[in-house]
């Protein structure tokens, strides 16, 4: 096989990676809807980030599972990052939580204006 022929094969493979990954969060997203959780507000990201303004709940929704987190849960907010050689990267949205089994929730994001956009608009919700 030519480099090219690998090149597409490769690319087809992160193609259905990538939809079997959103197609579990999407059936993820409707279970936590199910349960009567409104998306008020999306943060996107990932795992997805999301508000019911109305029943003041925080949810965060991978292709795996979902967890709902109460907004008097969470304790505090912060933007981090990996410090590179050159530049920083991986930056991610932190929720730290007050007595939860899982002290915190990382949510990342493609860059660190993104990131920060995030974190303002989200503490202007709690």
């Amino acid at each position: 096989m030519t480099s090219f022929q690998w090149f597409v094969i490769a690319l087809v493979i992160i193609a259905g990676l990538g939809y079997w990954n959103w197609n579990k969060t999407d059936q993820q997203l409707k279970q936590l809807q199910a349960t009567g959780f409104t998306v008020s507000e999306d943060f996107k990201g990932s795992p997805r980030l999301l508000l019911d303004l109305n029943r003041q709940e925080v949810a965060v929704v991978g292709p795996r599972n979902y967890e709902i987190i109460a907004f008097s849960a969470v304790e505090k907010l912060e933007v981090i990052y990996d410090s590179g050689t050159e530049v920083d990267q991986n930056y991610r949205l932190v929720l730290y939580f007050v007595g939860d089994k899982q002290p915190s929730k990382e949510i990342a994001y493609a860059d660190e204006w993104t990131a920060k956009k995030q974190l303002k608009k989200i503490r202007s919700f709690l």
